[in-house]
């Protein structure tokens, strides 16, 4: 078993940005990460090659790729404090290829151990589906990625910089790993000052109506043993960071949104599967619920990842 001794945090963060309102928001969020451990945060922007060529052939201005890296500048200018804009340690890139490549390799070159974008997904009832280039990220990363929803653009006012607060919850599947899954939510609060909420959902079974009596009793049977077993986690960690426990029946995305604004949460903790077969036939599990439906940042730790 992994011992629960002090993490020192992130050590390098990378923020992928492309000028949009919602990248603006994700940056102050690795600002606020970044400033917290004392580490070095490098914004990237990746020019599409194709519609670099197409604008320069239409406006006859082949130096469009160059200026993006002034227009980088100016949109950090606008965005972080002053005392982070003075710190040496902010470096801004720009690359040029297929986004999700571009944000691996630099993750790679820079030793990066948190990548922060938006997700671009859609929105309102129709959200079912991340943008490509953030489940690109989330497939193939080797590290963390705090994922901002569109759900949070609309935000007017600036990110803490003792973001996230409080209070971090944490989805948990009971499945295998899930002793892992709480030590290392623990971990993270810890380094975050917050409490910890643990969150299971146990998920509804369709039935016929004249069922429905029985079934209400399965369910309170399954809530209870659920809980059974959530406790057992929660006391796993409890010493280190104050703990509660969160067990409700009904659809993942819905229950652990409400429980979020319930809680008062702005910092969600998930982990993810396989990186291949959690996007595909395991849509429907608590990770990707998380991410697709999210109206507050989840932290997404890739399998075998570990805050050391």
């Amino acid at each position: 078993m992994r011992s629960l001794k002090s993490w020192s945090g992130f050590r390098s963060v990378l923020c992928a940005v492309d000028f949009s309102a919602l990248s603006q928001l994700a940056l102050q969020y690795a600002e606020a990460v970044a400033g917290r451990g004392k580490a070095p945060l490098q914004v990237l922007y990746v020019n599409d090659p194709l519609l670099i060529a197409a604008a320069a052939a239409a406006l006859h201005d082949w130096q469009l790729a160059r200026r993006s890296a002034g227009e980088l500048r100016r949109f950090i200018d606008d965005t972080v404090v002053a005392k982070m804009k003075q710190r040496p340690r902010l470096k801004s890139s720009v690359s040029m290829g297929n986004p999700s490549d571009e944000i691996l390799k630099a993750v790679a070159r820079s030793r990066a151990d948190l990548i922060v974008l938006g997700t671009h997904g859609l929105t309102g009832a129709d959200r079912l589906l991340m943008g490509s280039t953030t489940l690109s990220v989330l497939q193939r990363a080797r590290v963390p990625v705090l994922a901002v929803p569109r759900a949070t653009e609309g935000l007017t006012a600036p990110v803490s910089l003792s973001w996230p607060g409080p209070t971090v919850l944490a989805a948990v599947d009971l499945e295998p790993g899930a002793t892992e899954e709480v030590k290392r939510a623990a971990r993270i609060a810890e380094w975050f000052g917050s409490s910890l909420v643990l969150v299971h959902v146990v998920s509804e079974i369709a039935t016929p109506a004249w069922l429905k009596a029985d079934l209400s009793a399965h369910d309170r049977i399954r809530i209870a043993q659920a809980e059974q077993e959530m406790r057992a986690l929660a006391a796993l960690v409890q010493r280190r960071v104050k703990t509660d426990v969160r067990v409700v029946c009904g659809n993942a995305a819905d229950e652990i949104a409400a429980l979020a604004c319930a809680e008062g949460t702005r910092l969600l903790l998930t982990g993810l599967r396989d990186r291949r077969g959690w996007f595909g036939a395991k849509r429907g599990s608590v990770s990707y619920h998380v991410l697709s439906h999210a109206v507050t940042p989840v932290l997404a730790c890739p399998p075998g990842w570990w805050p050391r």
